[in-house]
């Protein structure tokens, strides 16, 4: 997943947690990542930095997800889990019309969907 924004995109806190989802591996790792999560745990920070290529800008580094269940389902593929995570409250992030890029996050549900 490669979060594309804008020039003028600006990092927001959030001041409460935000819901998200994440397509997984088995294992609960991310396809991209080779990041594990675990339940109930807060994964380490990752310092997001808007960057540009040509006339594009995107976040690379980051937590990774998308904003709402039916989004994370378009993008399910070939992948085991679709699981449901928290941005936490005070957490430094980025989002677009689709998705989230967050400096932490943490897994609070068991699979949504599972193939």
């Amino acid at each position: 997943m490669c979060f594309e924004t804008t020039k003028s995109a600006k990092a927001k806190i959030a001041k409460t947690d935000i819901e998200c989802w994440k397509v997984l591996h088995k294992w609960n790792s991310a396809p991209c990542q080779r990041m594990r999560y675990f339940k109930g745990k807060r994964n380490p920070d990752v310092k997001i930095i808007l960057e540009s290529y040509m006339r594009d800008y995107f976040i690379g580094p980051g937590y990774h997800s998308y904003k709402s269940l039916e989004l994370a389902k378009e993008s399910y593929l070939n992948y085991s889990y679709i699981k449901k995570f928290i941005i936490p409250t005070g957490t430094r992030y980025f989002e677009n019309k689709t998705e989230y890029v967050s400096e932490t996050i943490i897994l609070i549900d068991a699979p949504v969907l599972k193939k």
